[in-house]
């Protein structure tokens, strides 16, 4: 084949190749579209094949430097030096684990859902009487919230407030690891424990302590509580996995379900690791009942512009493609 034939027919798929490389300049190779991927990669073999056709019978002319050129620019792209650890683990953190939450948020949905159903149960059953709270929390809790009306009284915030959630992490792992029995366990934890919320927050309501009562629980536990949504969502997510395989096996289905759950139980790690920290410096601190509901919705909307981060970098991206 004479090389002027061999350009006019294979120059569409190199300037294909070579607009998806421009492209790739201001971008990373994971954020091109399923489409623009595949033809990048199938560009790439192709142009590889006609870069041995070109040193094979044209030798080192300009089109198998330009062909050369142009495959070693892509195969830069595509077997380029991989991230740290350092670096996989701060990605995951920052855009990762919420386009986790994104991809999974009925799954967050229906988890929050149960442990509310618990919360709002619980509270009104305590709050018609206060005689009905020994059925959802332990008598020192109980003491704990009435103590509250003399200035704290013999309210400990830092075993109290554990207590509330009876030790937060493991509620968390318990909500994710019993998703293995159909999803049966992480329904009665979440229930369980939005019952002892709700009968702590109605014998706080009957004892007119609520200001301070929430005071000793948000700081730390708009995280806390976010967390075990994520780790309850987790757990419904392996229980649905055996329940509903869809197109997979049924042990396909719950390697899938199973490696999702536990990226989204160990995004929870750090988070849990700061409520910790505030719980045992900032709640039991002598900082006012009103500062310290002004740090929890603080909290609060971190938490929600946290989560929010995939449509953020994702509108930014769509602007930055039609720019």
């Amino acid at each position: 084949m004479r090389e002027e034939k061999f350009i006019n027919d294979n120059s569409y798929i190199w300037s294909n190749l070579e607009s998806l490389l421009h492209k790739l300049k201001a971008r990373k190779l994971k954020t091109l579209s399923k489409s623009e991927l595949e033809s990048f990669i199938t560009s790439y073999r192709i142009v590889c094949s006609h870069l041995s056709y070109s040193r094979t019978f044209f030798g080192e002319s300009k089109t198998t430097e330009y062909l050369n050129s142009l495959a070693s620019s892509a195969h830069g792209h595509i077997y380029s030096t991989r991230s740290s650890g350092f670096k996989k683990i701060f990605s995951f953190y920052i855009k990762g684990f919420p386009e986790l939450l994104k991809d999974n948020a009925a799954y967050m949905i229906l988890s929050t859902a149960l442990f509310m159903a618990g919360v709002i149960f619980s509270f009104i059953m305590t709050v018609i009487n206060s005689d009905n709270a020994p059925a959802f929390i332990p008598p020192e809790l109980i003491e704990g919230v009435k103590t509250l009306n003399s200035g704290r009284g013999s309210w400990d915030s830092a075993t109290q407030s554990a207590s509330i959630f009876t030790n937060n992490i493991g509620v968390g792992l318990r909500a994710f690891a019993l998703g293995i029995t159909l999803g049966l366990g992480t329904t009665y934890i979440l229930i369980f424990n939005g019952f002892i919320l709700g009968s702590a927050a109605g014998l706080a309501l009957n004892y007119n302590v609520t200001s301070i009562f929430w005071s000793l629980i948000l700081p730390h536990g708009v995280l806390e509580l976010f967390c075990i949504f994520v780790c309850g969502a987790a757990g419904l997510i392996i229980g649905k996995s055996i329940i509903n395989p869809g197109i997979y096996s049924r042990k396909d289905s719950l390697i899938k379900g199973g490696k999702t759950a536990v990226y989204l139980t160990c995004g929870t790690i750090p988070l849990f690791i700061i409520a910790g920290i505030i719980e045992g410096y900032f709640t039991p601190s002598n900082a006012s009942v009103e500062a310290k509901l002004v740090f929890s919705l603080v909290s609060f909307i971190l938490v929600c512009l946290y989560t929010a981060l995939p449509f953020i970098i994702r509108k930014k991206l769509s602007k930055d493609s039609a720019e």
